[in-house]
């Protein structure tokens, strides 16, 4: 399991805190101790945490209320968080402070300060009064002022806490509030849904390469801020804003030594929006000395009625949250012990920790004798491929588990090699039944110790994926499943310039923890068999989820290799590249403009220009790359803008992120790939995500380039399922007309736009072909008249003609849609071929464009699941042929629809007949399933 063991803290997934248990005969080390801290005082920005748990929580679903219909998705992601941080932070004071509505002295000096963002969700409006009730309800102090951003009151409240005495700690999703860091401030930054760290002086010195926090304001000021629509300094880029900031301290510096910076575009930029620079900053400084003050004595966490917090939250349907909610009595009381009475294991648990020999026989023996157990790896980091093996835990009943240390570095523990040798027989036996909770993880850390696992036939964390679980976290499952709660793993490693990692913390605390980890394993397993059975979802995990696991582990530990110079040099090019689309862009409309102003360039392409307006915003007109799309050829401005946030993205999240994510053991980028990643059973690719690599561009293709294959006399070679949603489609519509194309061999989009135009198959042209692919693949999404139009440029009632004309000639097609429809409304789920489900509880919802939502994911998922189903069984077959015949060619990529592999020369042949072979018989259907396959020296030089 990969929950815990690096320096960033996940937010949501493995967030809910973990069960410390204290282990027992025979060995009884003592519980950890709470880790003591300063009186503290916790400032939450209520609107980020909220808005944040609203976006986690609702890409699954929206959580309501059964008596009323309230949504309350949002609430109920903020109560979590924040029980979360009252467990870690043990806080003597609470407060919290929320954004108004009214403009604040920011949108006074600059009108366009966030003009950008969108509004917020109508269903999520009222539930930011249900976080203050709750705030009230537990005494925590709320704050609000007309005229002030939320982080002025933290920054205020911050600076009068230090004037205290006190330490703070602010939560927040806001880089903006860096600047607040000091020896008695910290900052707990949500940097993304997923993962979040805490700051303090020496990590913010650590991640800006020497900056304090008093020189965030200048960085900021050259970089400016997208998220609050401020344009920086053009061609000062952060390595260069760091660079200039350290030579010269702040904005004042740099232009006193103006002279001194060497390159010459940098220099011009510089002078010419010196302007801006020195209003960025003053944009950008928080506030110290806001209207607000702090009272102590308001402000003071413990003393808040329970009874009041579980009628709120009986109200609110928070049911699996009320046990978490701390008892009252005490400033310093709010913590929920390592080790309380409502926890169970605490209770009789029998934890043992593994330190000599023959407690490692006495352990193998029961093993053996039980013939199926769980486990756990504990590591030094998230990256499996290069975390070292920390300790192994074991657990074959509920209660009973031990530990082995093997990597700690201090504390009596058996040699690594020798506890290695000894368990391997275990792990690749294929008759003893293994469970973990992302046995990908713990599969990898293994192998890379040199043990293949076999008979691993149960992961908790796939099966709560199977069973539509938001929650995926071992420790958030343990929660909500068992009522257990399990201890943070801040209490052993700390945070911020403090935090260690895992083989530094101590056995005797080291041991309840992990011990836990398999205990809570095992015991999901027996809690999600039966559903999983009554669900009809065990062929899923037999015969597909658990045997994809091992090809899995193989493709991430082997990696592609990457000619990260020939990134680099492409990432040089494409910087003049955009600067001189910019210089162009000027030209082209006579003066300067922040292109990453959608204000500022609403105003110059329908004001100035008079292009033919878009659809309306807050602020102007749209000019997002939809809206821009229906613009091209009208003026020379519009192409310079597309192709500026092109070039511009492509650089960022490729060819500058690429290099630094080689692994320099290997030489090679090691994706990892996640099975629980979508809704849809579709696989994701993380660390880097190479599954969204442009293709259709030249410059996608340049980058795909730099993926090449392990010497000369190797190739890569692809293999792509042709149109397979479209086949998936026709077997489940049973539409004649689609069926025939696709038996006849027929080119899919000429053969609709044919039926279509009424004209010979022969005679469709490019723009009727276009049209009816825009149909064909609309279809799968659920693609509204609106949505035709949009990317065809015709009208929206030609857009609906369109619609009807493909319906007409594909009647069957209509009919299955309005059945799924139909079905999804009285069961609330949709399921695959093979019978994943996916879960619709807002396909009833009152608001319209809600259940518009869960209308379109009714329509795509079962064809979209069923593809995602067919590539897995295809990988296992393909991996299998792999082995079976001895072949050195490697699987390394899943990019969708299509597998990527390296082969040498002379397996060439072999490697088309086993593709062509197992591919198309992965699964059965009405239609042929056509694989189309080339090679090359590179991912982007194939043929």
């Amino acid at each position: 399991m990969a929950d815990e063991q690096a320096h960033t803290l996940p937010m949501f997934g493995d967030d809910q805190v973990e069960v410390a248990v204290a282990p027992v005969a025979p060995v009884t080390p003592a519980a950890p101790a709470p880790i003591e801290r300063e009186p503290l005082l916790m400032i939450m920005d209520g609107h980020a945490m909220v808005h944040r748990s609203f976006r986690a929580i609702s890409t699954q679903r929206h959580l309501t209320v059964n008596a009323t219909g309230e949504d309350v998705t949002g609430v109920y992601g903020f109560a979590n968080v924040f029980l979360r941080a009252l467990n870690e932070w043990n806080p003597a004071y609470c407060a919290i402070a929320f954004d108004m509505s009214a403009p604040t002295f920011r949108h006074k000096q600059f009108p366009e300060y966030k003009a950008q963002r969108e509004s917020t969700p109508e269903e999520l409006r009222p539930q930011f009064g249900r976080v203050k009730q709750l705030m009230e309800a537990f005494g925590v102090a709320v704050f609000e002022l007309e005229g002030w951003e939320a982080d002025d009151v933290i920054g205020t409240l911050s600076v009068q806490a230090e004037k205290m005495g006190l330490d703070s700690v602010i939560l927040t999703g806001d880089r903006d509030t860096f600047q607040l860091i000091s020896p008695k401030v910290r900052v707990d930054l949500a940097s993304s849904i997923q993962d979040r760290k805490v700051y303090d002086e020496a990590a913010l010195s650590e991640r800006y390469s020497g900056l304090t926090a008093s020189q965030q304001t200048d960085f900021k000021a050259l970089l400016g801020d997208t998220s609050d629509n401020i344009p920086g300094v053009p061609k000062v880029g952060e390595k260069t804003a760091i660079a200039l900031l350290n030579d010269y301290q702040n904005l004042e510096g740099i232009y006193e030594h103006l002279e001194e910076v060497t390159r010459p575009s940098v220099k011009q930029s510089l002078e010419e929006f010196k302007d801006r620079a020195f209003s960025n900053r003053e944009l950008m400084t928080i506030d110290l000395e806001s209207p607000v003050e702090l009272d102590l004595e308001k402000a003071k966490f413990g003393d808040f009625d329970r009874t009041a917090v579980v009628d709120l939250m009986t109200e609110l349907e928070f049911f699996t949250v009320i046990p978490r909610v701390p008892e009252t009595g005490g400033s310093q009381g709010s913590s929920v012990d390592a080790c309380s009475p409502a926890q169970a294991p605490c209770e009789g648990a029998n934890y043992t920790v593994v330190q000599e020999k023959e407690q490692l026989d006495q352990m193998l023996a029961l093993l053996h004798e039980a013939g199926s157990f769980s486990f756990d790896t504990e590591t030094t980091g998230l990256d499996a491929v290069q975390a070292g093996l920390v300790g192994i835990s074991f657990s074959t009943e509920p209660s009973v588990a031990w530990y082995v240390p093997v990597g700690h570095q201090e504390g009596e523990q058996l040699p690594m090699e020798e506890v290695l040798a000894a368990v391997r027989p275990l792990f690749e036996s294929p008759d003893i039944s293994k469970c973990a909770h992302n046995a990908n993880y713990d599969m990898t850390i293994l192998a890379s110790h040199g043990i293949i696992c076999q008979g691993v036939d149960f992961d908790t964390m796939v099966a709560a994926h199977l069973l539509s679980h938001v929650q995926l976290g071992l420790k958030g499952l343990a929660q909500d499943i068992l009522g257990q709660e399990m201890t943070p793993i801040a209490k052993l490693i700390g945070t911020g310039r403090k935090q260690i990692t895992f083989d530094k913390v101590d056995i005797t605390q080291a041991a309840p923890y992990a011990a836990a980890d398999a205990d809570m394993t095992g015991r999901l397993r027996l809690a999600f068999e039966e559903p999983v059975v009554r669900e009809g979802l065990s062929s899923l995990m037999t015969d597909m989820e658990m045997p994809l696991v091992p090809v899995l582990v193989t493709m991430q530990r082997h990696g592609i290799k990457l000619d990260a110079a020939a990134l680099r040099e492409m990432s040089e090019d494409l910087r003049e590249q955009m600067f001189q689309t910019e210089e162009e862009l000027y030209k082209s409309i006579g003066h300067t403009v922040n292109i990453n102003s959608p204000q500022q360039l609403s105003d110059v392409l329908f004001n100035e220009i008079g292009l033919p307006k878009t659809k309306r915003t807050k602020t102007g007109y749209s000019t997002d790359a939809n809206s821009l799309e229906g613009l091209k050829g009208l003026h020379p401005v519009v192409d310079q803008i597309l192709e500026y946030r092109q070039v511009s993205k492509l650089k960022s999240t490729y060819l500058d992120a690429l290099p630094d994510m080689v692994n320099p053991a290997t030489g090679r980028v090691h994706t990892s790939y996640s099975q629980t990643g979508s809704a849809t059973g579709r696989m994701s690719s993380s660390d880097p995500n190479l599954q969204n690599i442009p293709v259709r561009t030249e410059m996608g293709r340049q980058v795909r380039k730099a993926f090449v294959a392990d010497s000369t006399d190797w190739l890569l070679f692809s293999a792509d399922y042709s149109q397979i949603e479209l086949r998936v489609l026709a077997h489940l519509s049973q539409d004649p007309g689609l069926l025939e194309a696709f038996h006849r061999g027929e080119d899919i989009h000429s053969s609709t736009a044919s039926l279509m135009f009424d004209v010979p198959l022969n005679d469709v042209d490019a723009e009727q072909r276009r049209i009816a692919k825009v149909l064909n693949f609309g279809v799968i999404y659920g693609l509204s008249a609106h949505g035709i139009s949009m990317q065809t440029g015709f009208s929206r009632d030609e857009g609906a003609s369109f619609i009807e004309a493909y319906f007409t000639k594909y009647p069957r097609i209509n009919d299955y849609l309005e059945t799924v429809k139909i079905q999804a409304r009285e069961t609330r789920y949709v399921e695959t071929l093979l019978g994943r489900r996916r879960h619709l509880p807002d396909i009833n919802h009152p608001n319209f464009n809600v259940r518009g939502g869960a209308e379109r994911m009714a329509i795509n998922m079962p064809i979209q699941g069923t593809a995602a189903d067919i590539m897995k069984l295809a990988m296992i077959r393909v991996q299998n042929r792999l082995d079976a015949e001895g072949l050195r060619t490697k699987m390394l990529l899943q990019v969708h629809d299509e597998l990527v592999f390296e082969t040498p020369n002379e397996e060439m042949d072999a490697l088309k007949d086993l593709v062509f072979d197992e591919m198309p018989a992965a699964m059965e259907l009405d239609v042929t399933l056509k694989v189309d396959a080339k090679w090359g020296p590179t991912w982007g030089d194939m043929e």
